[in-house]
């Protein structure tokens, strides 16, 4: 419920951030793309929840894969909760973890490869 509760405040605070123009000043102000490859994910997640799949593009062209990442992990812990009551412990917790490292590096594996 921690990981469900978590992910839902940060798709809140992304989509009310471009309607109340406020936000948490970026480490990454300033920086190379390069170098800094998180920065206008906010903004990106934001755009996303407003169906402005280009626009996201152009604040960080990562913002679809991670967002999708959030998607993902948000609809399955909640599915998990479900099975978990009904289930093996064991056979879902494994399947939870192999899942969720493959979806892991898949949306994350250009932000931490150089």
């Amino acid at each position: 419920m921690i990981f469900i509760i978590i992910i839902m405040l940060v798709f809140f605070y992304c989509y009310l951030s471009s309607f109340l123009n406020f936000g948490i000043r970026s480490s990454c102000e300033g920086m190379s793309l390069s170098y800094c490859k998180s920065r206008g994910l906010t903004r990106a997640f934001s755009q996303i929840l407003n169906l402005n799949f280009e626009e996201a593009i152009a604040y960080n062209s990562y913002s679809l894969k991670i967002f999708s990442f959030s998607l993902i992990q948000l609809i399955a812990r909640f599915l998990i909760n479900k099975i978990l009551k009904f289930s093996n412990f064991k056979l879902v917790l494994t399947f939870d973890i192999v899942f969720s490292v493959a979806l892991f590096i898949f949306s994350f594996y250009n932000l931490v490869m150089i």
